[in-house]
C-alpha cells in the first residue's frame, strides 16, 4: 500500500513535466525510424527504435544514418540537417511515436530530422535515485541497501520544506496578480522597453493577463498546502536523477570507471565526430525542447566548430548562466548562426496547473526556478520563462554584434498558440515561421 502511495504522488507531481502523450505505433511502422532517431537509454547505450532492443553495432548504426542522410543531399543539395531533442518525461513509446508523426512533414519543408531522444520517464528516474544512484553513480549493492534511508530523507525534506512551499503557494506561484504589478514583472517591463534598442529581434505577443475565470477560480485550493511539500521532497530527486540522464546522451559512465576512449562515446557522440568529418560545412538547426536544452548547450560547447545555423530553444529548462557561457560565446565565434529563445505567455507559465488544482501551479520553469533546482542567484533562473530572459538578456548577450542575431518570442495568451508547457511538440517546431511567433494569435 505504501508503494501505491508513492507511485500516486510521483505520478501527480510530474504531470505538468514537458511530455507530449501519444499513442504508440505498430512497431513495423517505425523500422525506417533508424535513420531519423537515436535513442540514448538510461545507461547511455543505443536502443533500435523499432525492437527497444540494444544496438550492438552503435558505429554501423549511426553510419546508416549518414548514408541516409548523404543519399538525400545529393537529390536536393539545399538539405537541411534538423536535430530535434525533446526533455523530460517522455518514455520509449511517445519519443518513437513522435519520430513518425512527423518525420515526412519535417523531410516534406527540405529538413532532413534527426531525432536525439533519452529516458526521461518520470518512475523509472525516480526510481532510480531512491534505489541505485550515490553522489551520481550507480551503486547496485549499497543503493537498494541504503533505499529506506534514502526515502526518510525525502519524507523529511517534505516536512522541513513546509515552510518555503507554503510560502510558494500562498505569495509566490499562486498570487493572483489583480490591480498590481510584483516586482518581477515590473522589472520585465522595464528591460524589456529597452530590448530593441539594444539590438535584440523581438517577437512579443501581447502580455496581458487575459485568463478566464476557472484560470484563477481554485487558485487558493487549501490542499496545495498539502501537497507543496511532497511534490518538493519527492520531486528534487527524480530531477537530480533526469539532470545525470541528460549528461549520459553525450558520455557513458564507464568514461570515468578507467575505461576512456572510445568506450565511454555514445552513439550521439559517434554521430556529430563522424558529422564534423564527413560534413564539415554542414548547416545545422539545433531544436531543443524544456530539458532537452540543458543536452543542446552539451553537443554546442563539446561541438563548436560545428555550423549551427539556427539554434531554437523552446521553453528552456537550462538557465541564464547557461546562454550567456555556451550560445553567447558560439554566436560571437559564428558571426551566421541566429537564437531564438521561445517562450510561454508568463502568465501561462505562472497559471499552469493540473489534477484540478490540487497542487501547486506553475509550469516545470516555475518548479524549477523556485522548487527543484539550485537557484542561488537570478542567472540560474530557467531561460525558458519570459519575465527571466527579457530581464536577463542585455548582461547575457553583451555583444551589439550578437544582440540582432538574437531572437525572443513570447507567444500570445489566446489564439493557436503553445498555451502549457509540453504544448511545443505540437506546432511546427522545425520551421523558422513558427520560431518568429508566426501564428495565429
Amino acid at each position: 500500500m505504501k508503494t501505491i502511495k508513492l507511485y500516486i504522488a510521483v505520478s501527480i507531481l510530474f504531470i505538468s513535466g514537458c511530455a507530449t502523450n501519444y499513442t504508440p505505433e505498430n512497431k513495423q511502422l517505425l523500422e525506417d525510424s533508424k535513420f531519423y532517431q537515436l535513442y540514448i537509454d538510461d545507461n547511455g547505450r543505443l536502443l533500435n527504435p523499432a525492437s527497444k532492443n540494444a544496438v550492438k553495432d552503435e558505429s554501423a548504426y549511426v553510419d546508416g544514418i549518414l548514408k541516409n542522410f548523404k543519399e538525400m543531399k545529393e537529390k536536393n543539395p539545399k538539405l537541411v540537417l534538423t536535430i530535434f531533442i525533446h526533455g523530460g518525461l517522455n518514455t520509449f513509446d511517445s519519443a518513437t511515436s513522435r519520430v513518425k508523426r512527423v518525420k515526412n512533414e519535417i523531410l516534406k519543408d527540405g529538413k532532413y530530422p534527426l531525432f536525439i531522444s533519452w529516458n526521461s520517464e518520470a518512475f523509472s528516474n525516480y526510481g532510480d535515485h531512491l534505489f541505485f544512484l550515490r553522489r551520481g553513480e550507480e551503486s547496485s549493492v549499497l543503493g537498494p541497501l541504503s533505499s529506506p534511508f534514502v526515502l526518510l530523507e525525502d519524507g523529511l525534506r517534505s516536512i522541513a520544506r513546509l515552510p518555503a512551499s507554503t510560502y510558494n503557494v500562498l505569495f509566490g506561484q499562486n498570487s493572483v496578480r489583480i490591480n498590481y504589478y510584483s516586482e518581477e514583472e515590473i522589472a520585465a517591463d522595464k528591460s524589456l522597453k529597452n530590448l530593441e534598442p539594444q539590438g535584440f529581434v523581438i517577437h512579443d505577443s501581447p502580455n496581458d493577463t487575459g485568463l478566464g475565470f476557472w484560470d484563477w477560480a481554485l487558485v487558493w485550493n487549501p490542499v496545495k498546502l498539502v501537497t507543496a511539500p511532497f511534490v518538493d521532497g519527492l520531486g528534487t530527486g527524480a530531477w537530480d536523477s533526469m539532470l545525470r540522464r541528460a549528461d549520459l546522451v553525450l558520455k557513458k559512465d564507464k568514461a570515468f570507471n578507467g575505461e576512456n576512449g572510445k568506450v565511454s562515446d555514445t552513439a550521439v557522440t559517434l554521430f556529430f565526430n563522424s558529422l564534423g568529418k564527413k560534413f564539415p560545412s554542414q548547416k545545422i538547426d539545433l531544436v531543443g525542447h524544456s530539458m532537452g536544452t540543458i543536452i543542446a548547450n552539451n553537443i554546442i560547447s563539446k561541438y563548436p566548430k560545428l555550423h549551427f545555423e539556427n539554434i531554437t530553444y523552446m521553453a528552456a529548462a537550462c538557465s541564464v548562466k547557461d546562454l550567456e557561457y555556451v550560445v553567447a560565446p558560439y554566436l560571437k565565434n559564428n558571426s551566421a548562426s541566429t537564437f531564438y529563445n521561445l517562450t510561454l505567455n508568463p502568465y501561462r507559465d505562472l497559471s499552469e496547473n493540473m489534477a484540478f488544482d490540487f497542487v501547486p501551479r506553475g509550469s516545470l520553469l516555475i518548479w524549477i526556478d523556485q522548487t527543484f533546482g539550485a537557484t542561488n542567484s537570478f542567472q540560474d533562473r530557467t531561460a525558458g520563462y519570459w519575465f527571466n530572459i527579457v530581464r536577463a538578456a542585455s548582461s547575457t548577450f553583451k555583444d551589439s554584434d550578437v544582440r540582432n542575431r538574437v531572437h525572443l518570442t513570447q507567444f500570445g495568451i489566446s489564439g493557436d498558440s503553445p498555451k502549457s508547457h509540453g504544448d511545443f511538440g505540437e506546432y511546427d517546431f522545425w520551421n523558422e515561421s513558427f520560431w518568429r511567433g508566426e501564428i495565429a494569435q
